[in-house]
C-alpha cells in the first residue's frame, strides 16, 4: 500500500477555519482540510484557536486576530505561527500555505518540506517580487485570469485549481423572492456603493450583508454606506452565518458583484449560483470565466449594463446555474486538482 502523503495547512490567523461569518479563504481551505481527513491523508491544521476541524490541530493563539479586540500587536502571533510550523518540520512531506506572503520565510531553511502556496489575493508588483525571490515555493492560482496577471509579473504558476464548495450544503431554490442581493466585504472596492445605485436606478428591493475589518472600512461604512441605510428598499443585514447566507442566497433573484479590482476568484459568486441564482457582476478578474453571460447570469461592464441585465433575469434557468457549479466547481474537482499537485510535488 503507498504510504499518504503527510500534509501541513497553514491557515491565516485573521478569522477562525471554518468562518462563523465572512471568509471565503476559510471556507474554502475548511473544505479542503476535511475533504483530505475523508481520503485518510494524514492533515495538520495550523490555525487559531477557536478554529474546528477534524485533522490534526495545532492552535497557534486563543482567538483569530480579528476577532481578539484585546490584541494590541497582530504580527506576533505570526511569528509564533513562524516557528510552531518551524519545530514540526520532521511531521510533513508538503506544507500547503494559505496565509499569503507571511509563511514565506519557512522555505528558507533546508530542511524545509515541498512548499505550495495556493495565492488568494491579486498580485501586484511588490508583492510579486517578494514571490519571485523566494525560489523553492510553488504558486497556485485560482483562476486563468489570476494564473495570467502573476505570469505577467515574472512569477511562474504551477497550475491552477478553481476553488470549490459541496453543493450539497446549498439548498437550490427555483422560486426565488423579489430582492438583489450584495453579499460581500464592505469596502470600496467590492462595490457595494454601486450594487446600491444599481439598485436604486431600478426601484429595486437589495439586502446588503457583509463585515468590515479594520479603521479605513469602519470609516468607508460610517461616512458612506450608511447614509443609504435609511432607503425604504434598502436592508442591512450586517455579518452572517453560514445558514443565513443559504437562506439569502437562495430566496434573491440575483447576486450583484460589481467588483472594483481584478478578481482572483470570488466565491460567493458560486455558493449564488449552487442555490441557483444568477450572478450579475462586472467583466474583472474572474468574473468571466465564472459567469457564463445569459447562461448562469451576466457579466457587464458598467452601472448601466447591470441595471439592463437586471432587466433579463427571466431569460436564466436557475437549475443550470446550479449544474454549473455541480460540474465545474465542485469540492471534488478542487480536491483531486490538489491531490495530484501534491504527489507531483512529493
Amino acid at each position: 500500500m503507498v504510504k499518504k502523503l503527510r500534509i501541513a495547512q497553514l491557515a491565516p490567523l485573521w478569522i477562525p477555519i471554518p468562518p462563523r461569518t465572512y471568509g471565503g479563504i476559510e471556507l474554502m481551505l475548511s473544505e479542503l482540510t476535511e475533504e483530505l481527513v475523508k481520503r485518510k491523508y494524514e492533515v495538520t491544521l495550523f490555525a487559531s484557536g477557536d478554529s474546528k476541524t477534524t485533522a490534526k490541530f495545532v492552535p497557534i493563539i486563543e482567538k483569530a486576530i480579528w476577532l481578539d479586540h484585546e490584541l494590541k500587536n497582530p504580527h506576533a502571533p505570526v511569528m509564533r505561527m513562524l516557528k510552531e510550523v518551524f519545530e514540526r518540520f520532521y511531521e510533513f512531506d508538503v506544507l500547503h500555505n494559505h496565509f499569503n506572503f507571511f509563511m514565506f520565510p519557512l522555505s528558507l531553511r533546508l530542511d524545509c518540506p515541498r512548499f505550495l502556496t495556493t495565492v488568494h489575493r491579486p498580485v501586484d508588483k511588490q508583492y510579486a517580487e517578494a514571490m519571485k525571490t523566494y525560489h523553492k515555493i510553488k504558486y497556485v492560482a485560482i483562476s486563468e485570469d489570476h494564473k495570467k496577471s502573476m505570469e505577467e509579473l515574472g512569477v511562474p504558476v504551477c497550475g491552477v485549481v478553481y476553488n470549490g464548495i459541496d453543493p450539497a450544503r446549498y439548498e437550490f431554490n427555483d422560486s426565488p423572492g423579489d430582492y438583489l442581493l450584495y453579499l460581500s466585504r464592505l469596502n470600496r472596492e467590492k462595490g457595494v456603493l454601486t450594487a446600491i445605485e444599481v439598485a436604486k436606478a431600478m426601484g429595486q428591493k437589495l439586502i446588503i450583508a457583509g463585515n468590515s475589518a479594520g479603521n479605513a472600512e469602519w470609516s468607508f461604512f460610517m461616512h458612506e454606506i450608511q447614509p443609504h441605510l435609511h432607503d425604504d428598499n434598502i436592508s442591512f443585514r450586517g455579518q452572517v452565518n453560514f445558514q443565513e447566507k443559504v437562506a439569502l442566497l437562495k430566496n434573491a433573484k440575483a447576486l450583484l458583484f460589481p467588483i472594483d479590482r481584478r478578481e482572483p476568484f470570488g466565491l460567493v459568486m458560486i455558493e449564488a449560483m449552487a442555490c441557483g441564482t444568477p450572478v450579475i457582476g462586472f467583466r474583472k478578474g474572474s468574473v468571466p470565466e465564472i459567469v457564463e453571460h445569459g447562461k448562469t447570469g451576466f457579466v457587464v461592464n458598467t452601472p448601466e449594463g447591470m441595471v439592463k441585465a437586471i432587466g433579463r433575469l427571466s431569460e436564466i434557468n436557475r437549475k443550470i446555474c446550479r449544474k454549473t457549479v455541480e460540474d465545474k466547481f465542485s469540492l471534488k474537482q478542487m480536491v483531486d486538482k490538489y491531490e495530484e499537485i501534491y504527489k507531483k510535488l512529493a
